[in-house]
């Protein structure tokens, strides 16, 4: 069954149930009776959206990266054969990094 039109008859009873006339009038304006409904996002809602399909590209990007960078295994793999951290100077720089990260 469609409801077209809703007659006054019907919308005294529908305030009754209701206690109001707000369900009255809405039901009036879907049948086609009146003003119409509408919701709007908020300035903060777009914003949030953008953000959100801005961090899954971003992400996607991430997920996309390979998990180990091959150039830099490579590099120390060939430090370590050369003895490069087996030197007295590079344990200096490591102390002092270290220390200066304590403080």
């Amino acid at each position: 069954m469609e409801i077209n039109k809703i007659t006054p008859a019907m919308q005294n009873e529908l305030r009754k149930l209701d206690g109001g006339s707000r369900k009255a009038d809405s039901m009036q304006a879907a049948a086609g009776g009146g003003a119409v409904d509408r919701s709007e996002f908020s300035a903060d809602g777009k914003k949030q959206r953008e953000i959100k399909g801005e961090m899954q590209i971003i992400s996607s990007m991430v997920d996309a990266q390979p998990d180990v960078r091959t150039d830099k295994v490579a590099a120390a793999r060939a430090r370590v054969s050369m003895g490069f951290y087996n030197t007295e100077s590079f344990a200096e720089k490591l102390a002092a990094k270290l220390a200066a990260n304590l403080v």
